[in-house]
């Protein structure tokens, strides 16, 4: 099935700039692409060079709201990866890196590390500098060498200060049944104005104007559409953003905010229950360096009426170190070591600290994004979904933080909040703060057949049954990853909490990449088909990378064979993928794995991967791509068949056994009763 068609003219342009454009004001531009990744995300920046190195013929665009690429690794100023800390995973990593990092990964920090002459930025700091972080890191270095690797590339072209302003769309129907794809995108892009620099002021301030058509005091605007340049082969498009524009405006399925109760999609397929406004708390980090001249910088409180007011309530509830001190905190995620390492008792005149901390500078009262309902009427006149009051009121709070920890310092050196022409302003804005908030969870695909990553396939190291293996493997598994489950909860969110604190190394499947019901719609990093609370794991920056890595391939294949994304699920196309990303970017533990690529086709899930247990009934699932029926047995004993379909699964939902058996085993069917595979489960004595 081809996944191309060309928009048309009156879809493309949209009522929201019919009368700019007829007044002339604004010139559409049209951009031929195969392949659109939208938000320079880590993640994005890994899915266009995977899908330019794996389609050298493809023609990828790159659309980054910001000035710089990088998403959490530089705009959102979290440039101190959390891997020096415990988790499951770490040391292998550490041992065999090459084994267990995407190659285009460990490239990007290796030239953080060695960086040529003129590059902006001070590179990263050495080994020792950050008890948080083997990896701590200038921003500014780090944005300009995501530049260089893409230029790399002449498939690849980057429109920064460019956001998503409408989706074109058509309805199709294929084997799946129905749905939709994209057909065209319209962006709004603006240059700066009368000598402005991008940042100077709070990004609260200047955000909405972003999605604003017609040029403003701050920027010129043009509205540029894309379309496919093979109309045969047509589009195909990764959501890799922050703000998860594209499953708005494209009416794709996705879910916000913290799942209540379950996480599981019922046999209807109707959603859990979600709190929308349950997001985790999003942050603005900041670097401080120290001064020895007194500076109140009383210029920081002025935007704020009543701050002092809201810095001593903050103080009386909510401010605190912990059992850390003063100087763990500064060297917690130290970008710029002046003294000794690993000396993180030790504060010297020179370092430059960035600040990203619980209870200090997270943001707990809100969620700067809208819930479904408000911005399903928004994308008519897409602002972007978010909320810039609750940004303001970030942006507010972290600056309280810094002056949380200038009043309590140890010493006589004042410390000063780096910023504008600061040298070592690392977040490169004039008011010092990073240039988008840091986002932990935002709106999250809902996969083909409801799929999305759950809590039930991780395995918690600290279990008194846990057998010392990975995570739940999948058979369409295309990348690895291992943190802890890092959950920072608002004020405002209620719902579900971990119960698996500490996964062991885990995978993610293909089927978290795609989209329910829009066939050429992939999606990547934070915006990927999970929960709120396997997002807490997974969205660590290599991890992130590597499944926009993973994204990228899959879209070049689909942009090759002009294929919607299901496609990549039958046996062949899913070896061939798997094996061309294994090729530049490991989806599987050495430690644990006898392959590199899952030996089984599909998966099998035996009472909710719990123990079965004679004469109680228990459920049986399989997940196999276009089974319509199975049988199954219990070691040879038959018990039945059932074409009890339901989210992608055939179920036999009340086996009861008298005795606890060796295995269970089943066999799919597809539509035409062939057999597609057989699945066997070793049970747990």
């Amino acid at each position: 099935m081809r996944i191309g068609g060309r928009p048309s003219r009156c879809v493309l342009r949209l009522c929201v700039f019919a009368a700019l454009w007829a007044a002339g004001t604004l010139e559409a531009v049209v951009i031929q692409a195969d392949i659109v990744v939208s938000g320079g995300s880590f993640s994005a920046c890994a899915a266009a060079l995977a899908a330019a190195r794996t389609q050298p013929d493809a023609r990828v665009l790159l659309i980054e709201p910001t000035d710089w690429l990088g998403g959490q690794a530089t705009t959102q100023g979290v440039s101190a990866i959390d891997n020096a800390w415990y988790n499951p995973g770490r040391t292998l990593m550490l041992e065999d890196r090459a084994g267990h990092y995407a190659a285009d990964y460990l490239d990007f920090l290796e030239r953080l590390k060695a960086p040529p002459p003129g590059a902006p930025g001070r590179g990263m700091a050495p080994d020792g500098s950050s008890w948080v972080s083997r990896e701590a890191y200038d921003p500014r270095t780090a944005a300009w060498v995501l530049d260089r690797m893409m230029e790399e590339y002449p498939n690849i072209t980057v429109l920064k200060l460019t956001v998503v302003k409408q989706v074109a769309t058509e309805v199709v129907t294929d084997d799946m049944g129905s749905g939709r794809r994209v057909t065209g995108l319209t962006l709004v892009r603006r240059t700066p104005r009368n000598g402005y620099v991008p940042f100077t002021k709070f990004t609260s301030e200047e955000v909405l104007d972003w999605w604003a058509v017609g040029d403003s005091e701050l920027y010129t605007k043009a509205v540029e559409t894309v379309a496919a340049r093979d109309s045969a082969r047509g589009l195909v498009v990764i959501e890799a953003s922050e703000t998860g524009d594209l499953f708005v405006l494209s009416g794709a399925a996705y879910t916000i905010g913290r799942e209540q109760s379950t996480e599981e999609f019922d046999e209807e397929g109707n959603p859990p229950t979600i709190n929308e406004n349950g997001t985790q708390s999003f942050v603005y980090p900041f670097c401080m360096g120290l001064t020895e001249e007194q500076d109140p910088e009383s210029e920081l409180k002025a935007p704020f009426p009543g701050f002092d007011d809201y810095l001593a309530e903050q103080t009386r509830t909510f401010f605190a170190f912990g059992q850390h001190t003063w100087e763990r905190i500064w060297t917690y995620r130290r970008l710029h070591n002046a003294g000794a390492v690993h000396a993180f008792d030790t504060v010297n005149l020179g370092d430059v600290t960035m600040q990203n901390w619980f209870p200090g500078n997270d943001y707990p009262y809100g969620t700067m994004f809208l819930d479904k309902a408000a911005a399903a009427a928004q994308a008519s006149d897409w602002m972007g979904g978010i909320v810039p009051a609750e940004m303001a009121a970030a942006e507010k709070h972290a600056i309280a933080w810094h002056f949380h920890k200038k009043a309590r310092r140890p010493f006589a050196w004042d410390i000063r909040l780096l910023r504008g022409a600061d040298a070592d302003n690392m977040m490169g804005t004039g008011t010092g703060l990073s240039k988008w908030p840091y986002i932990r969870g935002c709106r999250r695909s809902v996969g083909l057949e409801n799929f999305r990553i759950t809590e039930r396939t991780l395995n918690d190291v600290h279990a008194p049954d846990y057998d010392g293996k990975a995570c739940w493997r999948y058979f369409d598994s295309i990348a690895i990853g291992s943190y802890a489950a890092d959950i920072h909860a608002t004020h405002i969110s209620t719902g579900m909490s971990p119960s698996v604190h500490h996964p062991a190394p885990f995978y993610v499947p293909y089927r978290a990449l795609t989209s329910a019901n829009v066939r050429n719609l992939l999606a990547a990093g934070k915006a990927m088909a999970q929960t709120y609370i396997t997002n807490s794991s997974y969205r660590l920056h290599p991890i992130e990378w590597a499944s926009g890595t993973a994204a990228g391939t899959a879209a070049a294949m689909m942009f090759r064979d002009g294929v919607p994304s299901h496609a990549l699920l039958d046996p062949e196309p899913l070896r061939e993928f798997q094996g061309r990303v294994q090729a530049v970017s490991p989806i599987s533990w050495k430690a644990f794995d006898a392959t590199p690529i899952p030996p089984h086709y599909g998966d099998l899930l035996v009472n909710d991967r719990r123990p079965i247990q004679a004469n109680q009934p228990f459920r049986i699932e399989a997940h196999v791509p276009r089974a319509v029926r199975a049988r199954a047995w219990a070691d040879d004993v038959e018990l039945g068949e059932s074409t009890h379909r339901a989210n992608g699964r055939v179920l036999f939902s009340e086996a009861t056994l008298q005795a606890v058996p060796k295995t269970i085993v089943v066999e799919a069917y597809s539509a035409d009763g062939s057999p597609i595979t057989r699945l066997t489960h070793v049970v747990r004595p």
